[in-house]
């Protein structure tokens, strides 16, 4: 695999902010491709990541912060 691609709601910027932060880069908008239940069209924005870009930083980053949560849960398991 050499790229990983996500799609959101265009109007979503939590999930857009998060994938951006995770490193993320915008490849474009797709116009009115998708359905809301309501049957009203939506535009969404679609991301990728690389897989140099995922294994040299952002695997790490969030292998680092796991490891910091399983730390403090043993920390208040002993607690």
């Amino acid at each position: 695999m050499e790229r990983v691609e996500f799609r959101a709601d265009n109007n979503n910027q939590t999930s857009i902010y998060a994938m951006k932060s995770i490193g993320c880069k915008v490849e474009g908008i797709l116009r009115s491709n998708s359905y809301w239940p309501d049957g009203e069209r939506r535009d969404s924005i679609v991301l990728s990541i690389l897989k140099d870009k995922w294994t040299k930083s952002v695997k790490e980053s969030l292998l680092k912060t796991q490891g910091l949560k399983t730390q403090r849960l043993k920390a208040q398991e002993r607690g």
